[in-house]
């Protein structure tokens, strides 16, 4: 059923519990629509419910919790959106949850670690979302962590590593991100590491080299970030590694030439670097190399 866009519909009646067969329900966009009804959760094969932008809902029923065929719920821009409830631990089957740009979310429920099929947690400028919790270990399915522009996080649970089977952290502009737990090494699957804007990062965990399956680590705008790691040689899959405007890395690690597939070396603007390491040239898998913008590297 979709009802996209309709944007004068303010309620549903109760009797949408009685659509035994209905798998999909779009809601999104419908703007002034104050709250579901209880009788959602009789609707024993929905599937997916779309409620983005349904900016004038701020709870979802706890019904919503006898949705034993639920696969994805899709609230981004809820803006007003304050809580989830706790029975969202009886939704087995979840496995994307999208609350991006949920402005409204200062955190998560306890019993969001019971989702032992979520694959996608997207959390994408929850500004207000202050941290993320240590039960976040039992998500074990979880590939996609999304914290884009979560502005207010200040650090990461230490069981983050104990996530086997992610492959994407996208912390872009978490701009009061501070330190990495030395236990982000453990996550063999992670293949794409976001750290863009993240101007409050002044070092990376040496452990960060135990990443083997790493292909992207971006820190495009770490403006505090002093430098490498000096084994950072040792990510052996690392394809591309952009340090633009990172401008307070002065020096690049010489093990930086073991990098045997590294294609895209980007240091645009790196205001403060001197010099690159004089055996450069040995990276033969490199494609490009953007020195755009320099002020004083003096040879390369």
């Amino acid at each position: 059923m979709n009802l996209s866009y309709c944007e004068s519909i303010e309620s549903l009646p109760t009797t949408i519990g009685d659509l035994k067969h209905l798998t999909e329900l779009s809601l999104q966009g419908c703007e002034n629509l104050k709250e579901l009804p209880q009788a959602i959760g009789s609707i024993s094969l929905l599937s997916i419910l779309n409620l983005s932008y349904c900016e004038s809902i701020e709870s979802l029923p706890t019904t919503i919790g006898d949705l034993q065929h639920f696969i994805k719920i899709r609230l981004q821009g809820c803006e007003n959106l304050k809580e989830f409830p706790q029975a969202i631990r009886s939704v087995s089957s979840l496995s994307i949850l999208d609350l991006s740009y949920c402005k409204s979310i200062e955190s998560l429920p306890t019993t969001l670690g019971d989702l032992k099929h979520l694959t996608e947690l997207l959390l994408r400028e929850c500004e207000n979302l202050k941290e993320l919790l240590e039960t976040i270990i039992n998500t074990s399915s979880l590939s996609i962590l999304d914290l884009f522009y979560c502005k207010s996080i200040e650090s990461l649970p230490t069981t983050i590593g104990d996530l086997k089977h992610l492959s994407k952290l996208l912390l872009h502009e978490c701009q009061n991100l501070k330190e990495f737990p030395e236990t982000i090494g453990s996550i063999s699957s992670l293949s794409i590491l976001d750290l863009y804007y993240c101007e409050s990062i002044e070092s990376l965990p040496t452990i960060i080299v135990d990443l083997k399956s790493l292909t992207k680590l971006k820190l495009r705008g770490c403006e505090n970030l002093k430098e490498l790691p000096e084994t950072v040689g040792n990510i052996s899959s690392l394809s591309i590694l952009d340090l633009s405007c990172c401008k307070s890395i002065e020096s690049l690690p010489t093990t930086i030439v073991d990098l045997k597939h590294l294609t895209k070396l980007k240091l645009v603007g790196c205001e403060n670097l001197k010099e690159l390491p004089q055996t450069i040239g040995s990276i033969s898998s490199l494609s490009i190399l953007d020195l755009s913008y320099y002020k004083s590297i003096n040879h390369y």
